[in-house]
C-alpha cells in the first residue's frame, strides 16, 4: 500500500541529471520524512496524497534540484556583510583616473567612519587592485597607507580588495599589527615604500592574515558571524541553493557554524577545508588530522578538504609579451609555495585520506598543481579522493586532457565566463590580447571527461544563481553584472566555449554535490535522495538562453521543509 506523503508537487515541469548524465524528465514529486518518495508521471502521483499531504500544483513551471555552490567562502560572510563596502563604485575604464577613484573611495570610507564612531577598528572590502595598476587610461598610480590615513588618521583601518588576494592597511593598522621597517617582506608580499617603511599594500592571504590577525579588536564577535552567516544563508536559498562549499577556513565562524548546525539553523548543507601553508605546512596538516571531525554535525557540515593557494593571481607558463618581468623564470607571478614543499605537502595530505581543493589561475602553476595530484596518486593510490583545482583560468590544451584522465574536478566559476580583451584590459596588458582570449575554459574541460562543478566565489562575486546557467551558455555579461551596461554588447571571447543547459545545470548540482562526496545524497531528484528542488516561475527548458537570468525562484526546499518562499 502506497504510504501518505508529507509533501506533493503536481503538474511540473521535473528536470534532473544524475552524474552519468542521465536526464530525469518527470511531471510530480512526492516527499515523505524529508525524502523523494515518488518521481513520475502526473497520473501516479494521486496515491501519495491524503488529507495531511501538502499539494502544490505547478501549473507547468520547473522544479528543479537544488544548487550547488561548489566554491564560496562562507567563513568570510562577516566581511561582505559587517564592513564598508565599496562595490558602488563602478569606474568607466576609459574616462576614470586612480585618483578620481581614490576620492571615491575615500568619501565612503569617511563616511562609514563618522556613523561607525565607537568601532575600534574600521573594516572595508571592495576596491579593485586593476583600479591602481593600469586598469584606467593606462595609468599606474599606487594606493597606500596615505590614502587612507587622509580620511581615518585615528584609528586602524583594514581594507580588503574585492578578490581577496590584497588588502591595505592605514598607519595606525600598521603599528597596532607592529609591522615596521624591519619587517621582512616575505618576497615582495609586504609592499613597502622607498626608504622601506610599509606602504600598507600586502598582498595574498598566506602574508595579510598573520598581520590582521594580530591588530586588536580586528576579529568579529561571534554574533557578528552568526548573523551575517544567517544572512548568507537566506540569500542563498533565495537562489535556489542547498549546498555550500567553503574555501577557506576560519576558526571562530567554523566554530560557529557547528554550532548553528547542531541548532538547527542550517538551511543547506556547507562542506568546509582545512588551510594549508607552505610555512606552515607540517604544522597545518597535523591540525587538519587531529580535527578531522572536530567540526562535524550529522552531514550537514563536514570538513574533509584541505585548501592550497599555488598561485595568488597568474603564474603562467610564458610571459607572453615584452613588458614581462625577465627575473620570473617563465611566469608573470611566482607560485606561493616551494615546487618541492607543494608535491611533498599533498602527497601527504592524499596519504591522510584528504581531498584537495587548490587555488590555481595560471597555466603553469594549473600545470603544476595536476602534477602533484598525479604524484600523490601513484605514491598513495585512493580512488575515494576528490582533487579539485579552482578557477581554471589559463589552462593549456593538453592539461585539460590530463585534468579528465586523472579525474581532477574543475571548481570553475561561471560568472567569470564572459571576460573579454575588452572588459579585462589588465589581462591585455600582461600577456595580449591573443591569451585573453584565451581565459575560463568549460566546454573543453567538459568534452574532456572533467567534471565541471560550478561556483561563484562568494564574497568575490555574488551568487549568480540562474543566471549563472545564462553565463555559462552564453559567456556573456547578465544584468545583474555591476559593468553591464558598459559591456553588455561585446560578443563571447570564446563561443566555442558555451556550454549547453544540460551541462550547466549538471555543474551547477549534481556535480557540485560529487565534489563534496554527496552524490548519493543530493544534488538530483531521486527516489530515496534528501528532498531538495526548486521551483521556478517559468519552464526552465522552453526559456530562450537569454531570458533564463529572469526566471525567479518561486520555492526552495532543503530536507523537505520549505526554506525559501517567494512572498
Amino acid at each position: 500500500m502506497t504510504q501518505i506523503a508529507d509533501k506533493v508537487y503536481r503538474n511540473a515541469k521535473v528536470y534532473s541529471i544524475a552524474l552519468d548524465g542521465t536526464e530525469t524528465h518527470a511531471e510530480a514529486v512526492a516527499i515523505k520524512d524529508e525524502k523523494f518518495v515518488y518521481v513520475g508521471e502526473e497520473a501516479g502521483i494521486a496515491g501519495w496524497i491524503g488529507d495531511t499531504t501538502e499539494v502544490i500544483d505547478c501549473n507547468g513551471k520547473s522544479i528543479i534540484p537544488g544548487l550547488g555552490d561548489a566554491h564560496m567562502h562562507l567563513a568570510h560572510a562577516a566581511k561582505k556583510y559587517g564592513t564598508c563596502s565599496f562595490s558602488s563604485i563602478v569606474p568607466n575604464p576609459e574616462t576614470d583616473t586612480p585618483e578620481g577613484i581614490i576620492k571615491q573611495l575615500q568619501d565612503i570610507l569617511k563616511t562609514y567612519a563618522e556613523e561607525h564612531k565607537d568601532a575600534p577598528v574600521i573594516r572595508g572590502l571592495g576596491w579593485d587592485r586593476a583600479w591602481f595598476s593600469g586598469g584606467l587610461r593606462g595609468i599606474i598610480r599606487p594606493i597606500t597607507r596615505h590614502d587612507i590615513d587622509a580620511v581615518v588618521p585615528d584609528r586602524p583601518a583594514v581594507l580588503m580588495s574585492f578578490c581577496g588576494h590584497r588588502m591595505l592597511l592605514n598607519t595606525k593598522a600598521l603599528e597596532a599589527a607592529g609591522v615596521t621597517k624591519d619587517t621582512d617582506d616575505q618576497n615582495g608580499l609586504i609592499v613597502k615604500e622607498a626608504d622601506g617603511t610599509p606602504s600598507g599594500y600586502i598582498k595574498e592571504p598566506v602574508a595579510y592574515i598573520p598581520i590582521i590577525d594580530s591588530i586588536p579588536n580586528y576579529e568579529f564577535s561571534p554574533k557578528e558571524h552568526h548573523d551575517c552567516i544567517k544572512r548568507t544563508f537566506d540569500m542563498y536559498n533565495e537562489k535556489g541553493y542547498t549546498l555550500l562549499c567553503d574555501c577557506q577556513q576560519v576558526e571562530l565562524p567554523y566554530k560557529v557554524l557547528t554550532e548553528m548546525a547542531k541548532s538547527g539553523e542550517f538551511t543547506t548543507r556547507v562542506s568546509g577545508v582545512y588551510n594549508v601553508n607552505d610555512a606552515t605546512r607540517e604544522a597545518d596538516l597535523e591540525k587538519a588530522i587531529a580535527n578531522r571531525t572536530k567540526y562535524d554535525v550529522d552531514g550537514l557540515f563536514v570538513v574533509d578538504t584541505v585548501k592550497y593557494f599555488a598561485d595568488g593571481t597568474f603564474a603562467m607558463l610564458e610571459p607572453y609579451v615584452e613588458t614581462a618581468s625577465a627575473d620570473k623564470a617563465g611566469t608573470r607571478e611566482p607560485l606561493l609555495w616551494n615546487e618541492e614543499h607543494l608535491e611533498e605537502s599533498m602527497a601527504q595530505a592524499n596519504k591522510a585520506g584528504f581531498n584537495i581543493h587548490t587555488h590555481a589561475m595560471g597555466d603553469y602553476a594549473i600545470r603544476r598543481v595536476i602534477d602533484c595530484y598525479e604524484n600523490a596518486q601513484r605514491l598513495y593510490p585512493n580512488p575515494n579522493i576528490r582533487n579539485i583545482i579552482a578557477h581554471c583560468t589559463f589552462i593549456d590544451p593538453e592539461d585539460r586532457v590530463r585534468m579528465g584522465k586523472s579525474h581532477i574536478i574543475a571548481s570553475n566559476q561561471p560568472g567569470w565566463f564572459s571576460d573579454s580583451p575588452t572588459s579585462q584590459p589588465i589581462m591585455v596588458d600582461y600577456w595580449g590580447e591573443e591569451v585573453a582570449k584565451q581565459s575560463y575554459p568549460s566546454k573543453s574541460l567538459i568534452d574532456n571527461g572533467v567534471v565541471c562543478a560550478y561556483g561563484s566565489d562568494f564574497f568575490v562575486n555574488p551568487a549568480y544563481g540562474l543566471a549563472g546557467i545564462q553565463v555559462a551558455m552564453t559567456r556573456k555579461l547578465v544584468k545583474m553584472d555591476l559593468t553591464y551596461e558598459l559591456y553588455k554588447d561585446v560578443p563571447a571571447a570564446m563561443p566555442e566555449e558555451c556550454v549547453s543547459l544540460k551541462e550547466a545545470l549538471q555543474a551547477h548540482t549534481i556535480n557540485a554535490a560529487y565534489q563534496a562526496h554527496l552524490e548519493n545524497v543530493t544534488g538530483s531528484i531521486e527516489v530515496g535522495k534528501s528532498a531538495e528542488l526548486v521551483v521556478l516561475d517559468s519552464d526552465l527548458e522552453t526559456t530562450p538562453v537569454e531570458q533564463i537570468q529572469d526566471i525567479q525562484v518561486l520555492e526552495t526546499v532543503f530536507k523537505g521543509k520549505t526554506v525559501f518562499k517567494k512572498g
